[in-house]
């Protein structure tokens, strides 16, 4: 009795409707935690001025605006939407392209991989509830 060790790449497949909910709930927490982490650095950004031209461009006020559209986001994306879902990730791809341009060099290319995945993941997880299971009662 081994129980195949999975990788952490096997925490973005869908095979059924447990992962496919989980898939969503993942994504929706990612977009939480990523708009905590922007949340920081633009409170930050009242008080603390930097030199430093990334540094600046991640401390400025005007990025809670973008915490709000996260938070708003992430509600839609608890409840399965598949247009929240998909406006989260062509928002996120769009804000990293505009920040790479900005800084002059991609930065944080990992962590951008990780948050990619949890949210193009979500997506799936949202297009396939609505096709797939959404029909379905719940097992018991």
């Amino acid at each position: 009795m081994t129980e195949k060790k999975k990788s952490f790449l096997s925490s973005f497949e869908i095979v059924d409707r447990d992962s496919c909910e989980k898939a969503i709930k993942n994504g929706g927490y990612a977009t939480l935690i990523s708009a905590a982490i922007t949340a920081v650095f633009g409170i930050l950004g009242f008080f603390v001025e930097s030199s430093d031209h990334d540094l600046s461009y991640m401390l400025d006020p005007w990025i809670l605006a973008d915490v709000v559209l996260m938070v708003i986001l992430a509600f839609f994306i608890f409840r399965k939407s598949r247009v929240a879902a998909t406006l989260l990730l062509i928002y996120f791809i769009a804000s990293k392209v505009l920040m790479w341009v900005e800084m002059g060099s991609p930065k944080g290319i990992l962590v951008s991989i990780i948050f990619f995945l949890y949210y193009l993941t979500a997506m799936r997880g949202t297009y396939l509830w609505h096709t797939k299971y959404v029909a379905e009662p719940a097992p018991i």
